[in-house]
């Protein structure tokens, strides 16, 4: 038996742990400034490394430890087969100590790994090297014990702290460190890293399927090379989507698309059938949310504007949705994550979170444009007034309004488009004075200031409507001083008469508005808006 067959199994992610700054993966900003900080000899005492799990943190301590006790060093490239590097990369040296503070967080651990040993000179290497893994978990008692140390160790001392949750870290012990942030590995980096092993390892795996791991990584190379090593050992031949997907019980996207349209579409048969295929393939209910939240996720950021483009396949099964709509849906799922997570039944508790996110209120802005229009034509009986010609100078004659060109769109074509694409603002219009201008556009007065502004925001879109009626370039003009509305008369249905008689026996009026004015108070707004005059009837005692 051959050496290389006796040698034990090693995992992935311990086998192509990145032994220098250049492998590194991710952090360009952490590897650059540390390589220059080694090869001028400016290393500073204390290191505070922070960011989410799985990104390199304690590797890169382990690199920096390496660089300063090479035996071709202080280097930035530390050879990796001295004695040293040898030692540090199988955590066996001496000279560098790590701590887990998740493990030994009280003062005692502090002391005997740390205090006590601090003032010795190093064994053999240049530095003695002190990583603390985990340092949040550290007690307000150890923090003390390790606050003078920190601030003034020995020049022959290094400490490098790492840290998923910084804010936990006290301040004292804070500032005293150069701090690192590592950000998450992004989707590519970690799909080309993955590429890379998969060809040393001559594993055959579709790019597709890379993407996938890649993605459910959530930013952290370790993770994501976890995966791989576990596909590998549980697949047969070339990894492909389909498998990679029943390996982690990953939802199949045709399930997620199916009801991401039926929540788009308010069909509870539709969910039904859904919720019942995820039953039957025996989906992890948190699974399935947290999968079609990062669906829809891209979709609203690729709607906004804010983010790369979505999958193809999204982009067109959601291409109706509106950014309100995705970000309505994508808080009911947060929320019903939230309930699942401290609920006892996740099978109810997935059910009231899309069920629930089948209601109309994501499409809230429509609602209120509907009750805001209602109240118009409460107010004006229906049809905008005509527009009043402009002040004219002193003297002159007011010019007539200039009339549409031939072929132009009507006034109601106008209102119409816009509304298509702006339901609030189309019923604002129905309500404004308005004239036709040459080129086919329009000029439109506002009785309100708030309804000005918001066609102002909707500018463009007001000019492309009209452009694309009168067949040309046309602008769209808008000025306040329209005239306000005026009051309707036949808004009560004459078909429901007085009371018989007048008051009933017993009753008397009494007019509220007494003493407040003819416009005081809120009947008599009231009778601004409805006319009349305002009376309650008592009942008798």
């Amino acid at each position: 038996m051959t050496a290389k067959e006796n040698a034990p199994h090693q995992v992935l992610a311990r086998k192509y742990r990145p032994q220098g700054f250049a492998e590194l993966v991710g952090q360009p900003g952490v590897s650059q400034t540390l390589s220059n900080a080694l090869a001028s000899g400016r290393v500073h005492h204390a290191y505070l490394f922070t960011g989410p799990r799985g990104c390199g943190k304690t590797t890169t301590a382990r690199i920096l430890a390496k660089g300063l006790n090479c035996a071709k060093g202080p280097t930035p490239e530390p050879c990796g087969e001295c004695v040293p590097c040898r030692e540090i990369a199988a955590s066996s040296c001496l000279d560098v100590l790590e701590m887990d503070a998740a493990s030994h967080t009280g003062v005692d651990n502090v002391r005997e790994v740390i205090i006590e040993t601090v003032a010795l000179a190093p064994n053999r290497d240049r530095y003695k090297v002190f990583i603390i893994d985990e340092t949040h978990m550290l007690s307000a008692a150890a923090f003390n014990a390790l606050l003078k140390t920190i601030e003034e160790p020995p020049p022959h001392v290094v400490f490098i702290l790492a840290t998923t949750e910084a804010h936990k870290v006290p301040a004292t012990i804070a500032s005293r460190c150069q701090r690192f942030k590592f950000r998450p590995v992004a989707p590519d980096a970690l799909a080309e890293h993955l590429a890379g092993i998969a060809k040393k390892e001559r594993i055959a795996v579709e790019p597709e399927a890379l993407a996938l791991l890649a993605r459910a990584a959530e930013g952290s190379l370790r993770d994501a090379v976890s995966l791989l090593d576990q596909c590998r050992s549980s697949g047969e031949g070339k990894l492909t989507l389909e498998s990679v997907r029943d390996t982690f019980g990953f939802v199949p996207q045709e399930m997620l698309v199916g009801a991401a349209k039926a929540l788009l579409a308010r069909d509870a048969k539709s969910m039904a059938v859904w919720l019942k295929k995820v039953y039957e393939e025996g989906v992890e209910p948190a699974q399935f949310l947290k999968d079609l939240r990062a669906a829809l996720e891209s979709v609203y950021l690729e709607a906004l504007g804010a983010g790369a483009a979505a999958e193809p396949v999204w982009s067109e099964a959601l291409s109706g949705a509106t950014p309100e709509a995705l970000g309505f849906l994508l808080r009911r799922l947060n929320r019903a994550l939230e309930e699942l997570r401290y609920g006892d039944s996740p099978r109810l508790s997935l059910e009231l979170g899309l069920f629930s996110a089948l209601e109309a209120a994501h499409d809230l802005g429509a609602w209120l444009a509907r009750l805001e229009a209602l109240e118009r034509r409460l107010s004006a009986g229906g049809g905008g007034p005509a527009l009043p010609p402009a002040p004219a100078a002193s003297g002159a004659a007011a010019p007539p309004p200039a009339a549409p060109e031939p072929g132009g769109a009507s006034w109601e074509a106008f209102v119409e488009a816009v509304g298509k694409r702006k339901f609030s603002l189309g019923a604002t219009l129905k309500t404004c004075a308005h004239e036709a201008r040459p080129d086919g556009g329009w000029a439109i007065r506002f009785a309100k200031e708030f309804d000005l502004e918001m066609a102002r925001r909707a500018q463009d879109l007001l000019n492309e409507a009209a452009a694309a009626l009168a067949g040309r370039p046309a602008l769209v003009e808008l000025a306040a001083g329209g005239a306000a509305p005026a009051v309707p008369t036949d808004i009560v249905d004459p078909a429901i008469p007085e009371t018989p008689g007048g008051a009933p026996e017993g009753a008397r009026w009494k007019d509220v508005t007494e003493g407040e004015g003819a416009s005081g108070g809120a009947l008599g707004k009231a009778e601004g808006v409805f006319g009349g005059r305002a009376r309650v009837v008592k009942k008798p005692r």
